[in-house]
């Protein structure tokens, strides 16, 4: 009773807080597919005030390359990004990539060329490299395997919430009335809660079980008590021999391929999402932001469901390898479906958008299960989402404008994507599943629940088993 109590404190300390930085996160990282709408691309002297030259929009290409420009930076900074979490207080490290990309994100208000744009593009995407990475890890520290796929939702999930509130937020911006361009709104009302956010996560978030300020005597015995109960890490510094072990394990490279076609299939809808409605027919740009609120709102009950059902059934596969399969029928249907189906379409574009949300909390979840110890997840988690998000910077280009209306190529090429991660996440299932099998015969099967020492051999540890 005294545990769930403490877990039930750590959900309410922990859990809220991570939802509401990543649900700005996303907000501030997707908030440019809604500023197209209102105007961003077009030129700096019309009345719209954009970053294009003179009275010119950006072209198809200077568009994606302000699109694409996020990933680099995102990419380049998430393995420093999960080392700080090893390195230095998370509390610190978390505040100081929410105050930077939010400090960035204001800038953009103030971009009028290519140049500029550009510039805050990339810097976003360090520092949402700096702190998103991590996060998985720092669950990690607090909660068991079995515990962290529903957690990992609460992390990810405000992704799908940011998708739909920041339609609705699109939408209402819409109506202002002023000299001031509806596109640099979206950017100054989004940024400003997030830095004070940041702020305030320096009181507010714990550090470590094993050295925090934010539990006392029976609550601080349970957290060293649970931090122990699992595989636990005795080591308090960075092991060379397990960074070693971390980049040649073939394992950390099947994850980082399960999620590589993910991550660019969810780049491709938070980038396009408003534009690929907006072509079905919703012209009105008020209107199809607003038409991106339900997709997004299915995406988030499918996310819980599948979040909650791969923790309950200790199972993170077979729910991608599903997901992932009706993802695929719809992006076909959406790649063949004739123009007039409007109504058919967009409720395919509400399936692949949910299934494919739904596959991100499972499939991070199941990365930082199998690094056996702190350095092992550290170092794995940043090089996994570096080199999968490299995939993002591909989905940047799946829907280029010259493609609209049906956007086939790119539908097309999402379909076989997903066909790619449910294959691989089978695969990888199956190949986990013989390794467990193969140490159950050979050192007999680990009482459940029983203390493993992942200190010297990490994963390879005898006891430990893969999920």
């Amino acid at each position: 009773e005294a545990q769930k109590k403490y877990l039930r404190k750590v959900d309410f300390i922990i859990l809220p807080t991570i939802s509401l930085l990543y649900f700005f996160e996303y907000l501030d990282r997707g908030n440019i597919a809604n500023a197209k709408l209102y105007g961003i691309d077009d030129g700096h002297d019309t009345a719209n005030n954009g970053v294009g030259p003179g009275t010119s929009k950006l072209s198809a290409t200077q568009w994606q390359l302000v699109v694409m420009i996020f990933y680099v930076g995102l990419v380049l900074c998430q393995v420093p990004g999960c080392i700080g979490y090893r390195i230095f207080s998370p509390s610190k490290w978390i505040a100081f990539g929410v105050c930077g990309w939010s400090a960035v994100s204001l800038l953009q208000a103030l971009s009028f060329n290519l140049s500029g744009e550009l510039a805050c593009r990339v810097f976003l995407g360090a520092f949402e490299g700096l702190f998103g990475t991590g996060i998985v890890y720092y669950l990690s520290l607090w909660y068991h395997r079995t515990e962290m796929g529903i957690r990992v939702f609460w992390f990810l999930g405000p992704t799908a919430v940011a998708g739909a509130f920041g339609g609705l937020m699109a939408y209402g911006i819409g109506h202002i009335k002023g000299n001031t361009p509806v596109w640099k709104w979206l950017f100054l009302i989004e940024a400003l809660p997030c830095f004070c956010l940041g702020l305030f996560c320096l009181y507010w978030l714990p550090d470590r079980p094993l050295n925090n300020s934010r539990f006392k005597e029976i609550d601080q015995e349970i957290a060293e008590a649970r931090f122990k109960s699992e595989a636990f890490d005795k080591a308090g510094k960075i092991q060379m021999k397990h960074v070693i072990a971390t980049c040649v394990d073939w394992r950390l490279y099947a994850q980082a391929a399960i999620y590589l076609p993910t991550a660019a299939l969810l780049a491709s809808i938070s980038s396009f999402l408003p534009t690929i409605i907006s072509n079905l027919g919703y012209k009105e740009a008020t209107t199809a932001n607003l038409m991106t609120v339900p997709p997004y709102a299915t995406a988030f009950i499918v996310m819980l469901a599948a979040s909650w059902s791969s923790d309950y059934f200790k199972e993170r596969g077979i729910h991608i390898t599903v997901l992932m399969v009706v993802a695929a029928i719809a992006y076909a249907l959406l790649a063949t479906l004739p123009e007039s189906q409007l109504t058919g379409k967009y409720v395919c574009v509400c399936i692949a958008v949910a299934c494919v949300y739904a596959t991100y909390p499972p499939t991070h979840a199941w990365a930082a299960n199998n690094f056996g110890n702190e350095t092992k997840r550290a170092i794995g988690m940043g090089m996994y989402t570096a080199m999968g998000n490299l995939g993002s910077i591909a989905g940047t280009f799946f829907y280029p404008t010259t493609d609209a209306p049906q956007f086939r190529k790119g539908h097309f090429v999402c379909m076989a994507l997903a066909v790619a991660t449910a294959i691989l996440s089978i695969g990888n299932s199956w190949a986990l599943r013989r390794i467990n099998q193969d140490r159950d015969r050979k050192y007999g099967k680990p009482l459940p629940g029983a203390s493993v020492d992942v200190t010297e051999l990490a994963d390879e540890s005898p006891d430990f088993r893969y999920i």
